[in-house]
C-alpha cells in the first residue's frame, strides 16, 4: 500500500560535469582515462534532472512525481544558526549560572593573588558583567570544571594559550595559569561585548591521559551528548593538477612544471590571473587546457574524511537532534560528527579544541 516514488540516482550538478566525475573517479582508483574495465558512470546521466524531465520519464506515472514533491515538502527543517546551545552544567540548588561562577571567582581569587588591589576587583566585576551580558558563564563552568578535575588527577594540562589568557576569570578559576594582569592582556580579544560569539578556549593536555578527559566529559554530560569532530581531506590546487595530469595520461615532468608554476595557498583561478606564465601555457597548451580545466572542477573536492585532532562538540540534548553522527573512518568505536568544525561552530554547539601533545610526556618521567 505505499504509494509508487519516482528518484534519480545523482551523482553531479550539471550534465557537463560528467567528465570531469569520471575523472574524480579515476583519482579515486588509480586508473587512467584510456584503462579498459575501469569504474565509470559515463554509460548513462546522473546529473541533477529538472522537473521537466522527470514528468516527461514517468509520463504514463506522473502520480510518481508528485509523491516525490510530497517527500521534499514533508523533509523541510530550518536550522537556526548562531544561538548558543550549551550544555546544563549542574548547579547546586538556589544557584544560577551567573551566580555560581561569581561564587568559585571569590572563593579562588585569595590561591591567585596575595594582595587583591583595586584593579583585580575592578577586572573581575568588569569580566563577569560581560560574562553575565553574553550568557556564556555556563561555558566557563563547564571548561573550568573539567580542566580542575584533569589537574586534581594529576593529568598536565597545559598554561592556556590564545585569547583565553586574557582573562582573569579564567586565570582565576583554574582554566589558565597566566595572569592577564602581569603581562597586560587584553579581555576583549577573548570576549568582546559588541561582538558577541563564542569564546574560544584551546586546551592542551597530555596525550597518553587525553581519553580520561573524554571518559570525564562522557560521563558527565552523556555519552550521546559527547563526539568528536570531522575534518576533510581536500585537493589543493598543485595535487589536483598532478593528479588530473595522472589520469588523463600527461608526461609527470609536465604537470610538475605547471603545478610548480601555482603559488602556495592559491587556488587556480588566483593563479592563472596572477601567473603570466601559467595563464600563457592555459592559452595555447591544449594538453595543458584540460589539466587545469580538470583540475579547477576537482579542487577543493573532499578526499577523505578523518577525526580532528583536537576538535571535540558538547550538545545539551543528544547530539542527533542537532547534526548527523558516523563512525570514525579509522576508528569503529569512535563517534564523530559528519559536520566538520565551522559548521558545529555556525550551529552554536559548544566546540572545544581539547589537544594531547606528546611533549607533555617528558613532564611525566620528571615528575
Amino acid at each position: 500500500g505505499i504509494p509508487l516514488t519516482a528518484t534519480q540516482d545523482i551523482h553531479y550538478l550539471k550534465k557537463e560535469d560528467a567528465h570531469y566525475h569520471d575523472i574524480l573517479l579515476a583519482v579515486g582508483t588509480g586508473n587512467k582515462l584510456v584503462d579498459t574495465n575501469r569504474l565509470t558512470l559515463k554509460m548513462d546521466d546522473f546529473s541533477m534532472t529538472s522537473p521537466q524531465e522527470m514528468l516527461e520519464r514517468f509520463g504514463d506515472i506522473p502520480e510518481a512525481v508528485e509523491n516525490a514533491a510530497k517527500i521534499a515538502d514533508n523533509c523541510n527543517v530550518e536550522l537556526i544558526l548562531g544561538k548558543p546551545i550549551l550544555p546544563s552544567f549542574p548547579l547546586p540548588e538556589g544557584e544560577t549560572a551567573n551566580s555560581f561562577l561569581r561564587k568559585i571567582v571569590i572563593e579562588k581569587l585569595s590561591q591567585r593573588y596575595e594582595n587583591i588591589t583595586q584593579e583585580i576587583k575592578e577586572r573581575i566585576e568588569y569580566e563577569l558583567g560581560v560574562i553575565e551580558k553574553t550568557g556564556y558563564a555556563a561555558y566557563f563552568l563547564i571548561v573550568q570544571d573539567f580542566i580542575n578535575w584533569a589537574k586534581e588527577r594529576k593529568i598536565i594540562v597545559g598554561p592556556g594559550r590564545g585569547s583565553a589568557a586574557g582573562s582573569i576569570v579564567s586565570y582565576i578559576s583554574g582554566i589558565t595559569d597566566v595572569d592577564p594582569l602581569k603581562f597586560n592582556l587584553l579581555f576583549e580579544r577573548f570576549l568582546n561585548p559588541d561582538r558577541i560569539q563564542m569564546p574560544d578556549i584551546d586546551v592542551d593536555l597530555a596525550d597518553l591521559r587525553r581519553n580520561e578527559v573524554m571518559g570525564y566529559l562522557n560521563e558527565k554530560y552523556g555519552r550521546d551528548n559527547v563526539a568528536h569532530i570531522i575534518t576533510f581531506g581536500t585537493m589543493a590546487a598543485r595535487a589536483a593538477i598532478r593528479d588530473v595530469g595522472r589520469v588523463l595520461g600527461a608526461p609527470y615532468s609536465f604537470c610538475d612544471r605547471i603545478s610548480k608554476m601555482i603559488p602556495f595557498n592559491q587556488d587556480l583561478e588566483a593563479s592563472l590571473e596572477s601567473v603570466p606564465e601559467l595563464a600563457e601555457m592555459y592559452k595555447n597548451d591544449q594538453l595543458a587546457k584540460e589539466v587545469i580545466d580538470g583540475a579547477k572542477h576537482l579542487e577543493g573536492v573532499a578526499r577523505h574524511a578523518s577525526v580532528h585532532a583536537c576538535g571535540t562538540v558538547l550538545s545539551k540534548e543528544s547530539l542527533t537532534e542537532y547534526l548527523p553522527l558516523q563512525y570514525a573512518p579509522q576508528d569503529p568505536d569512535t563517534i564523530i560528527t559528519q559536520f566538520e568544525m565551522h559548521s558545529v561552530e555556525d550551529l552554536g554547539l559548544l566546540k572545544m579544541d581539547l589537544l594531547g601533545l606528546k611533549k607533555y610526556r617528558l613532564l611525566y618521567h620528571t615528575l
